[in-house]
């Protein structure tokens, strides 16, 4: 058992990571040149991609339908997303309407 971060990492996460490709060896997400970003503003780069948090709501709303569907599970089911960011709630709310608990 190898005890590196990297090694850590690797075992961890499943790059790459939807989104991210590497063009001109620059790292990309979802066309959006990362290096252009980080010259013009700097490090420690933080970025929130909004229609990734809707695509991530949407997917998992349809694993738990298939996952309900197929074990025929008759309760209720809600879809509840915990945020520490208040200024995405509006994102939540607007695309899942009532279907969405924050």
């Amino acid at each position: 058992m190898s005890n590196t971060y990297t090694d850590l990492v690797n075992q961890t996460f499943h790059f790459p990571q939807e989104g991210f490709h590497v063009k001109d060896n620059y790292l990309q997400f979802n066309e959006l040149d990362l290096k252009r970003l980080i010259d013009k503003y700097g490090t420690p780069f933080k970025l929130t991609y909004l229609p990734k948090i809707g695509m991530q709501v949407a997917k998992a709303k349809k694993m738990f339908h298939d996952a309900i569907k197929k074990h025929k599970y008759d309760g209720n089911y809600y879809y509840c997303y915990c945020t520490k960011k208040l200024s995405l709630q509006f994102l939540l709310l607007k695309k899942h309407s009532s279907t969405v608990f924050i």
